[in-house]
């Protein structure tokens, strides 16, 4: 029987919730770390951060007693979590804090190691692992990007999700595609833990500014996109097509929603072609719901076929439209310079500061400081960049800046972030001069 066949006998003949049973199977637990992730996603050196592990019972039967879940980090073991129960097809989240080393890492998550205490249908899937970066202090950090790619993470995971696999089984291609839909609402609700561990290294000098709540709507929105996939995901596993198609809609409305939102001076609007992919999915769907009600047409193996193919390519065109996001923020960004170049580790208070800032033709720059949130320092230029020369006016330190801008469209413009200043100077200062040549001072 074709695949699209067996995805339709099976949904309808199985309907109740009966698709995603797996009778047959051998009643053992089968634990799993399903996913780790390291929050939030851009770590420094010495960043308080969160060792993040998803553990999943995938089998057939509960697993009850006392077991431990490892976090080793690069070969030694971090942390251990006790867990007393999983019940099958359930899912349980650990933490770990963790005060961020620079430096490359791999991070290991062991589940019911190392006495292997429950008897499972498969006892070599218990351990995962992944590597990641945690960078040095920055000189400098616009918190307003930090914003945008912790939204821009969650929508990637999202999309990455939904690229499951069709299979010639009709309960593993069901049940796949359902779980994909899980997965993506959890990539989505992510956003929220992610903003508040961002918010613990923002300074309180900027807590009211309006980009938090800007994010605060962000997650509310996401969470509303997260529901409308599990809601999907619940009706497809019970053969519920006019559910399947009320919640897709609600999915649609919440992405074209999205689109018109705006964080740190990005608009979303790189979603456009996941919401027209997104269409096509809807229009199969609606085409594959009626030819189960009886209308003429297409071949209905054919038209689920599609179906699922659209959908995945929806995940894929999601991730890619993140992306896009990202990219135009960072390009949107602005950029400092020590003398002619890039600030690094710190600024160097015996030279010129410069800050670039594309597409702007009126720049003002404030400098705080982060313990008694004090305006230490401000300045206004027309054009866009704007230079300082410190000349040892300020203590070696942490400072917060914020740039405000008018765009040659008239709009305001904003960004929030960390200035390492010191006084240090590895070199001769130099004199005001010319931006350095690889800066766009035309205002594009």
């Amino acid at each position: 029987m074709r695949l699209g066949a067996c995805v339709l006998f099976g949904v309808f003949l199985f309907v109740g919730g009966g698709v995603l049973q797996g009778q047959g199977q051998s009643g053992l637990p089968d634990l799993i770390v399903k996913v780790i992730r390291v929050s939030p996603s851009e770590l420094e050196d010495g960043q308080p951060a969160q060792l993040r592990a998803v553990i999943v019972n995938k089998g057939q039967g509960d697993a009850m007693g006392a077991f431990d879940v490892i976090f080793e980090l690069d070969g030694r073991e971090l942390a251990s979590r006790p867990m007393f129960e999983l019940k099958k097809q359930q899912t349980s989240e650990l933490q770990v804090p963790w005060r961020a080393v620079a430096g490359m890492h791999e991070l290991t998550v062991l589940v019911d190691a190392p006495f292997n205490n429950v008897r499972e249908s498969n006892e070599s899937n218990n351990k995962a692992s992944v590597k990641f970066v945690v960078a040095p202090l920055a000189g400098v950090r616009s918190y307003s990007l930090s914003f945008v790619k912790l939204f821009g993470r969650s929508l990637d995971e999202a999309g990455q999700a939904l690229n499951f696999e069709l299979t010639d089984n009709v309960f593993t291609s069901i049940a796949n595609a359902v779980r994909a839909m899980q997965d993506s609402a959890t990539a989505l609700r992510n956003s929220s833990v992610e903003l508040q561990l961002l918010r613990d290294v923002v300074p309180p000098v900027f807590a009211s500014h309006p980009q938090y709540s800007e994010a605060d709507s962000l997650v509310v929105l996401f969470d509303a996109l997260a529901e409308s996939f599990v809601r999907i995901g619940g009706t497809l596993s019970i053969g519920n097509f006019d559910g399947v198609l009320e919640n897709a809609r609600i999915l649609r409305q919440g992405l074209v929603k999205l689109s018109e939102q705006k964080l740190a001076d990005t608009t979303f609007v790189s979603l456009q072609p996941a919401i027209a992919q997104f269409d096509r999915v809807i229009a199969l769907a609606t085409e594959l719901r009626d030819l189960l009600k009886g209308a003429q047409g297409r071949p209905q193996y054919q038209v689920a076929v599609e179906l699922f193919h659209a959908f995945t390519v929806f995940g894929k065109q999601l991730g890619a439209s993140s992306r896009e996001l990202v990219q135009h923020a960072t390009t949107r960004s602005a950029r400092f310079y020590n003398g002619n170049e890039a600030v690094n580790s710190a600024y160097v208070a015996t030279k010129l500061l410069t800050i670039a800032w594309s597409g702007v033709i009126l720049m003002r720059f404030e400098l705080y400081e982060l313990t008694s949130g004090a305006l230490v320092y401000q300045s206004e230029e027309v054009g866009p960049s704007l230079t300082w020369a410190a000349n040892g006016s300020l203590s070696t330190g942490t400072y917060g800046y914020k740039l405000t801008g008018i765009s040659k469209n008239g709009v305001e413009r904003s960004e929030i972030g960390r200035l390492q200043i010191t006084q240090a100077a590895s070199s001769p200062p130099t004199g005001k001069q010319n931006a350095p040549p690889d800066m766009d001072m035309s205002g594009h």
